[in-house]
This record gives C-alpha cells, structure tokens and sequence, in this order.
C-alpha cells in the first residue's frame, strides 16, 4: 500500500511530469508512454497491510523479477562506465553523472531486497541515508551548473552555491557522531526546501523554454522530484 504521505510529497509526479515525458519523447524521438504517470495521479492511498496472500505473493515475484532486470541494468551502467573511463566510448554524459545512477540503482536494489524484513532503520543507516542523499543533492547541483548555458549566470551562481552547501553538509556529517545528527538534519531539511524550490522554479522554466540549458525537461523534472522525496524522508526523520 502506498501511504498518502508519499502520493502528496511530489516524488511520484508533480506538475510538470506528464508535459516534460512529451516535450522529452518528442526532442528525443524516444517513445515515453505517458500513460503510466497517469496512471499514479491516480492511485489512492492506503496504509493497511496486504491481507490477501494471493496478492502478497504476486508482489514478491514483481519484486524477485524486479531485482533480476536492476542486476543487469547495474552491470550494463558499470560497463558504459569503464568504456568512457577508459577512453573507449563518448558519451554526453560526465562520468560522475554515470556513477551517480549506479550508486542510485544500488540503492534501490537494497531498497527491494529489504522489503518484507520487517525491520526498521537504525539511527546509524538514517545517517548513513542523509549522507548518501546530501551527495545527490550535491552532484545535481554539480550537473545542474556544467548544464546550464554560460549566459545563465545567476543560476550558475545559485547552483554552485547549493554544491557549496551540501558539500560543508557532507564535511559536519563526517566529523559527528551518528547521535548527535538531529541539529544537523534541521540545517539539512531547511536547505533543501530551498533547493527543492529552485529545482521547481528551473522545471517550470525549462518545460517553458524560458532557461537556455542543454538540460532535457524530464532530467529537470527528475532532479526535482528526487529533492521531493529527500524532503520526506527528512520530514520522517524529524517526526
């Protein structure tokens, strides 16, 4: 079941989801069924356990078969990244944007291996969790930055100063103990507020052609509801 929590927060679809899927599809020619982000504006939330053990058994053969595809997908990404490594392939892509998907995907692998356990994070992996976050947030200001066309120097600025923040972020989190990381997530909750709404303003201008950017509306639209979902997390994580 998925909790309202979660289908209110943004990281599912926000406002500009379906408009970036056409305006990527058709700057791309790659085909994006749209169909399916429809589809989750429509789901209703629930917060009941799954009673019907016939539906609970479907759900984990989805998410054994969901583990087998991320298992070659992780690979594929780890071999694009040692042929641009290696000065055998090009690519647009900066490699440290190749290794950003990879540690993402590997967390979502342990995400869906974990499910079911029953078990509950330790104040150890919730500051393990804002760590890795932190550094997202931090190389999406990193991207974000080299992306942007030069004559976009305001938010250049203003996102080299975000890579700024969460970078002094990551350094308080590596001199404290894990105990003391309340005062440290409030500071990390109230920059990404900001940064969620900057991510926001840039979707809105980028599905507007309003910024000069070589950054694709669903990239942007992307970034946007991952800060979305770090918000959450960081909202549970206060509670």
């Amino acid at each position: 079941m998925v909790g309202k929590d979660v289908l209110c927060s943004g990281e599912v679809f926000t406002e500009y989801t379906v408009m970036a899927e056409q305006q990527t599809g058709r700057l791309t020619k790659i085909p994006i069924d749209v169909r399916i982000t429809q589809a989750e504006e429509n789901l209703q939330a629930g917060r009941e356990a799954c009673k019907d053990e016939r539906m609970a058994r479907r759900i984990r053969q989805l998410n054994h078969h969901v583990l087998h595809l991320l298992g070659g997908l992780i690979e594929f990404k780890k071999q694009i990244l040692q042929e641009v490594t290696c000065c055998r392939l090009f690519t647009a892509n900066y490699p440290l944007l190749i290794e950003h998907i990879i540690r993402e995907a590997e967390l979502y692998q342990k995400m869906i291996a974990s499910l079911g356990d029953g078990t509950c994070e330790s104040s150890e992996q919730m500051a393990e969790t804002e760590r890795f976050w932190n550094q997202i947030m931090m190389e999406h200001a990193l991207f974000i930055r080299g992306l942007l066309d030069p004559t976009e120097g305001e938010l250049i600025e203003t996102a080299d100063s975000f890579a700024g923040d969460y970078q002094r972020l990551l350094e308080e989190a590596r001199q404290k103990d894990c105990r003391a990381m309340n005062g440290l997530t409030r500071k990390t909750l109230e920059t990404t507020k900001k940064y969620r709404d900057f991510k926001a303003a840039g979707t809105k201008g980028i599905t507007g052609c309003e910024i000069r950017s070589i950054i694709l509306p669903l990239l942007a639209d992307h970034v946007l509801r991952e800060a979305n979902h770090y918000l959450r997390l960081l909202k549970q994580k206060g509670e």
